[in-house]
C-alpha cells in the first residue's frame, strides 16, 4: 500500500513557502527542503489533512484550495504525494519537530533549494503562478 502525503503550496504574495526537514527524510533521503506535508491518515479527508497540516503544526491561518495534482517521486515509487492550493490568510510559521527552516520564495526559486525531482506538471504550475497567474495545471 502506498504511503499517501498531502502537500500543501501555500502562496503569499507570489511566492510559496518551502520548508527545511529537520532529519533527513528516510523514505527519500537525498530530500532537504521541500513543500510543506503530512501524511494522510486513515479515514482522513485530504483537506482536513491540509488544515490539520497548516494550523495544528505550522500555525497559520489558511483555506485549503483546489486539488492540483497527484505524484508519485522518482525517488521512491511508494510514495504518492497529493498537491493542494492553500491560501494563506495570517500567522507566522511555527517550527516543528519535522521541520527547521521555513522560508517564502519566488515559485521557480524552489529548484535552487530542492534536491529531488519535481514533475513537469509541477513545474508548470509553479511557473504559472510566477507569471502572475492563478496556477493553472497545463495537461
Amino acid at each position: 500500500m502506498a504511503i499517501r502525503w498531502i502537500v500543501g503550496i501555500a502562496n503569499r504574495d507570489g511566492r510559496v513557502l518551502i520548508a527545511k526537514l529537520r532529519n533527513r527524510e528516510s523514505l527519500i533521503p537525498r530530500m532537504q527542503w521541500t513543500f510543506p506535508y503530512i501524511v494522510l491518515k486513515e479515514e482522513e479527508s485530504p483537506r482536513t489533512a491540509v488544515k490539520r497540516l497548516f494550523g495544528d503544526m505550522l500555525g497559520l491561518t489558511v483555506e485549503a484550495g483546489k486539488f492540483l495534482l497527484k505524484s508519485v517521486p522518482s525517488e521512491n515509487p511508494k510514495i504518492e504525494q497529493y498537491f493542494y492550493e492553500v491560501k494563506y490568510k495570517i500567522g507566522n510559521v511555527a517550527h516543528t519537530k519535522d521541520f527547521s527552516e521555513f522560508t517564502w520564495v519566488l515559485p521557480t526559486q524552489v529548484l535552487k533549494y530542492f534536491t529531488t525531482s519535481l514533475s513537469k506538471d509541477l513545474m508548470d504550475y509553479l511557473r504559472s503562478l510566477e507569471k502572475g497567474g492563478k496556477g493553472i495545471i497545463y495537461q
